[in-house]
Parts: structure tokens; C-alpha cells; sequence
């Protein structure tokens, strides 16, 4: 029982409230040309080199962040169900800050409605430090910051 609460405790849970209908929120996932205008925190630009929107399609982004350097994430549509849920595994290709390259972790995003706006809720799963999922924390922080300027 040891193992398993240390494991929940890296388990990242971030939610957000939009003001837009989930149907938008879903679509700015999968939507090849919405991800490169949030995806990371401010001060990271987002270059989408794959979205294939089909279970088992693929996903690659390369971050640029200030100063330098190109962390690479991609990773595998494993459910969409729109508009209601998405699950795909993430993975750095390259060296990350946090050191979590090459670790393969899986997300699952659900998006409930609230009176025409929606409440979406980011869990991942698999992170390996604490380290990892506070930088994976900060990063989805910002990215939903920027989500919520896009949806307006």
C-alpha cells in the first residue's frame, strides 16, 4: 500500500474553468492549427509538427523556449471521445529540465459542461519525481493560461 500512495502523490491533477462551450475546448486538442497558439507556458512558443486525431494517430510538438533549446514531446491518441474525454500518453524525446525524457506518461483530459461553459480536468499519470511533476504542473498552469486568452 506503500507503493501506491507515493505513486498517487506524483499523479498531477490540474483543473480549469473556460468560458467557452466544451465542444471548443475539446477541438483546441485535436485541432492541428489551435495547439500551436497555447500549448506550453509564457515565454514558450509551440511548433506542431504532427496531430493525427485518431486513436492510435500521433502527436509531436517542439517547444522553443527563451533562452534556447528544443524540448520535444510527443506521444499517442489512446481514446477521444468527444467532447467529453481524451486519454494519450506524453513523452520527452530529448533532454527535458526535470530529467523525465524518455519516460512515458499518460494523460487524461475530461471536459464537463457548466451552463454552456466548461470545467476540464488534466490527470497525469506515470511521472517519476516530484521534481517532474511540479515542472509538468507549471507547464500546464501556463498553457491553460494561454488556452483561456485563445478561447477568449
Amino acid at each position: 500500500m506503500g507503493n501506491e500512495t507515493a505513486a498517487e502523490a506524483l499523479v498531477l491533477v490540474v483543473s480549469r474553468s473556460f468560458d467557452a462551450p466544451r465542444e471548443a475546448v475539446f477541438d483546441a486538442w485535436l485541432d492541428a492549427a489551435q495547439p500551436a497558439k497555447w500549448m506550453g507556458p509564457h515565454g514558450v512558443r509551440a511548433e506542431i509538427d504532427a496531430v493525427e486525431p485518431k486513436i492510435g494517430g500521433r502527436y509531436r510538438i517542439i517547444m522553443h523556449p527563451e533562452p534556447g533549446g528544443t524540448p520535444t514531446v510527443g506521444g499517442v491518441y489512446r481514446e477521444i471521445s468527444r467532447p467529453d474525454r481524451l486519454v494519450f500518453s506524453w513523452s520527452w524525446e530529448n533532454a527535458h529540465p526535470d530529467g523525465s525524457a524518455g519516460i512515458e506518461t499518460i494523460v487524461t483530459v475530461t471536459f464537463e459542461d457548466e451552463g454552456g461553459k466548461t470545467k476540464m480536468t488534466l490527470r497525469q499519470e506515470g511521472l517519476e519525481t516530484v521534481e517532474s511533476r511540479d515542472s509538468h504542473e507549471h507547464g500546464w498552469a501556463g498553457s491553460f493560461d494561454k488556452l483561456a486568452e485563445v478561447l477568449g
